[in-house]
């Protein structure tokens, strides 16, 4: 019961609280510019080729590192001076993404198409910055020992933020057109407007703490070049780098095209609803805590092998799925399987991530390594539909299983905290 109590406080602090708050609206643009676009893009007869290339409009969360140093070091006019450098640019960043999601329901995306792809753009574009920022809200504000519950709400928020965008939107199309599903879900993102508006600074010192520099050369040099070199100061950065492309190839390259695979096999827009985005996300959210639990036991080196390793395996359910068609007793169960050892390694990962950044640069050096994660998801839906195409579901799956090979071999070459 003690256990219960402290977990309970742990996760009701707060900032912890405000984390989960902002990962929330942060994560419903997510499936909105992938696997539910991909719905809905699919209802105007499009192939899976032409909708997979949408996944391009996630670059910027491949390449948000490059103006990364700008959200840690300009400060924005006006705003800045009653809000706060971080507060300032997360309610930018978060109204912007607001006025994109309006664009996306106001313009056709095949009568519209440039200015529907321009205000998905800016989602993502808003979206992927905005993340950085929380990251590193979350160092700021966090004791490094608190880093754990931290990431464990953010995951959280992130997944409830799934459902809604994901689930939620299926729900909806039954009865509304997208363009009014998209209206409405937009609104949603003001949670985490008002959140940023009551939430905290971080200490002044990380916020106000300057520089003297006597030319705009030493500032960049500081800013955009510093962060950088420290990076690589580290043992192994190289094998740090690679390792946030290959560990997570399996989802990379199954996000964009299961929700596809399972609308082909007969299954309706509520099965598939309820089987991915409730029942896999209850088990998801229960594999993220038991393997934050694992964490402390056996540390990161174990639970990324053997979880990676267990992942991978689930994906062969389902390619035994696609000999079943819709069996929706069996789609619950591989689900289930899938869904709860993603969450183990989902924790892992972005822990491991926190381990291998400086508080001092946090912003960029966080941007740094989930923008590599995010370009392989990026990459990977365009070739996702390729594979589709030339091998259908059943080789896919396989391709897609084994893929995770690649992750478990690099995971002996980065190094691992020292147990405390």
């Amino acid at each position: 019961m003690q256990f219960l109590s402290t977990l309970i406080r742990s996760y009701t602090n707060r900032h912890v609280l405000a984390i989960g708050c902002i990962a929330y609206a942060n994560c419903l643009p997510l499936l909105l510019t992938s696997s539910t676009l991909g719905i809905w893009l699919k209802s105007y007869g499009l192939s899976f080729v032409s909708i997979g290339f949408f996944g391009l409009l996630h670059l910027p969360y491949t390449f948000k590192f490059l103006w990364a140093p700008l959200l840690d070091q300009v400060p924005l006019p006006f705003l800045k001076r009653y809000l706060g450098q971080r507060r300032s640019w997360l309610c930018l960043l978060q109204l912007t993404a607001i006025a994109g999601l309006w664009g996306m329901a106001f313009f056709d995306p095949i009568s519209d198409l440039k200015k529907f792809v321009a205000c998905a753009f800016i989602v993502t574009f808003s979206s992927a910055s905005q993340h950085v920022l929380l990251l590193t809200y979350q160092m700021e504000i966090l004791r490094s020992q608190e880093w754990g519950v931290g990431e464990g709400m953010g995951v959280l928020g992130y997944r409830l933020g799934m459902l809604t965008s994901g689930a939620g939107a299926l729900y909806l199309a039954t009865f509304l057109s997208w363009q009014e599903i998209y209206f409405l879900i937009s609104f949603l993102m003001f949670i985490g407007l008002i959140t940023v508006l009551l939430m905290q600074e971080p200490d002044p010192f990380l916020k106000d703490h300057t520089h003297s520099f006597e030319s705009w050369r030493q500032w960049a040099s500081y800013a955009f070049i510093g962060p950088f070199k420290d990076f690589i100061r580290q043992d192994a950065w190289k094998a740090i780098l690679v390792f946030m492309l290959v560990y997570r190839l399996p989802e990379n390259l199954s996000h964009m095209m299961l929700p596809l695979f399972l609308l082909d096999l007969g299954f309706s827009y509520v099965d598939i609803g309820n089987a991915t985005k409730i029942f896999g996300l209850s088990a998801l959210v229960i594999g993220g805590i038991i393997g934050g639990y694992w964490i402390r036991i056996y540390g990161y080196r174990k639970v990324l092998w053997w979880g990676g390793s267990a992942h991978g395996l689930s994906y062969l359910l389902f390619f035994i799925q696609n000999f079943l068609v819709a069996n929706l007793s069996f789609l619950y169960f591989t689900t289930g399987i899938e869904h709860f050892l993603g969450g183990v390694t989902l924790t892992a990962f972005f822990a491991y991530q926190l381990t291998c950044c400086r508080i001092t640069f946090a912003a960029t050096q966080l941007a740094l390594l989930t923008s590599l994660a995010s370009l392989s998801h990026t990459l990977c839906s365009p070739l996702s539909g390729f594979l589709v195409k030339m091998c259908g579901w059943g080789p896919y799956f396989l391709i897609v299983s084994f893929s995770s090979l690649i992750g478990l071999a690099w995971i002996r070459r980065i190094p691992f905290p020292r147990p405390s």
